[in-house]
């Protein structure tokens, strides 16, 4: 079950990567097939007709591209993209010269090409650097051309809006990954501090998080508890049911856990069938009273929607925190009052004995 779920964990970034590389590129496509379409009556104006039958077959390359994206065939469309770019680079610099900038869009497809993961890292890396030795020829063989075209006084701001209109997409396209990037570290994170199966907090992060509450409780002079928790006779379901049946079992007493505490409170699948509950600014009366609640409910559970009759119980052992002890200390003898329920039958509730004046004596409620 655990290796189903990291699996199933693992495929979901995946297939959120592509989802994003999939943005990336067709937003990336459409303003392309904007600004080469514009460009057609702008270079037909300035007299430049062969540059404007040359943006004619670059937007059908776009076109076919969008067409490709959407079939699925993201990488496909990048090639054509890579060859488009090169081609009418050449052009339009042999054409115009270097002075109108549309050599710098040579750039932005060398970044594009690094997101292509159908790739190997090697040979998109081989791709991207001849995008850039293209860009680095052109000043070889192009730096003496002249631009002959009408509204010559305009080529420095030509030259300007192109650096821009290169750059977007490239600003786009790192935001974007930037935004994905950190959105797996919060999941990562969050995936090393939660228990694969039942999504409540694993013991060894729990421990930080009660250390802080501890410290906080402190602070605001506010009452803590600590609730252990074990699912009664769970060896005899996983013999009777099975091991995967267990699974569901434990899921579904976490699902009704997290759904009963309040926000400020901490669940942790402590180990095995065994749960730890930190309940703050709540004192021994109050955390009793809100355990007995939730034991009824545990009770009262389809732990199985296949087996309607399995009947799941839970013993419970809490203490509220004295200031002045240690976790460990806490954690002791919330389990010896654990062990107390059990021992006494189950399926009850135990306060740790001499710990608060309301429950002076071992409590117990079946």
């Amino acid at each position: 079950m655990i290796k189903h779920l990291l699996k199933q964990s693992k495929q979901s970034g995946l297939e959120e990567i592509e989802h994003v590389k999939f943005l990336i590129i067709s937003k990336i496509a459409y303003f392309a097939l904007i600004v080469h379409a514009l460009l057609i009556p702008a270079f037909a104006h300035i007299g430049a007709n062969m540059l404007a039958l040359v943006n004619i077959l670059s937007v059908f390359a776009w076109a076919s591209g969008i067409f490709l994206i959407k079939q699925g065939l993201t990488s496909l469309a990048l090639r054509v993209f890579c060859l488009e770019v090169i081609i009418h680079a050449v052009i339009v610099c042999a054409t115009l010269g270097l002075g109108a900038g549309f050599q710098f869009y040579l750039w932005t497809v060398s970044c594009i090409l690094m997101i292509d993961y159908q790739l190997t890292f090697k040979r998109a890396a081989f791709y991207s650097l001849v995008m850039i030795a293209t860009f680095a020829l052109l000043y070889v063989f192009f730096a003496d051309v002249k631009y002959s075209f009408a509204y010559p006084e305009l080529l420095p701001h030509v030259n300007v809006i192109n650096i821009i209109i290169a750059g977007l997409p490239m600003v786009y396209g790192m935001g974007l990954i930037r935004e994905i990037t950190l959105s797996q570290r919060v999941e990562l994170t969050d995936m090393a501090a939660r228990d694969p199966l039942t999504k409540l907090y694993n013991r060894r992060f729990a421990k930080k998080l009660i250390t802080a509450a501890h410290q906080k409780s402190i602070e605001l002079e506010s009452s803590l508890c600590i609730v252990m928790a074990d699912i009664d006779k769970f060896k005899n379901i996983n013999d009777n049911y099975g091991h995967e049946k267990g699974d569901t079992v434990l899921i579904n007493v976490a699902r009704l856990i997290r759904q009963f505490i309040d926000d400020d409170d901490i669940a942790v699948r402590w180990g095995g069938e065994e749960f730890l509950i930190l309940l703050t600014n709540t004192d021994a009366k109050q955390a009793f009273a809100k355990i007995e609640t939730l034991r009824l409910k545990i009770a009262e559970l389809e732990a199985h929607h296949e087996f309607p009759d399995l009947n799941v119980t839970m013993s419970f052992g809490l203490i509220e925190w004295q200031p002045l002890a240690s976790i460990e200390k806490m954690l002791q003898h919330a389990d010896e009052a654990l062990y107390k329920s059990k021992h006494a039958g189950r399926n009850q509730t135990t306060v740790a004995k001499g710990q608060h004046p309301a429950f002076k004596d071992a409590d117990a409620v079946n």
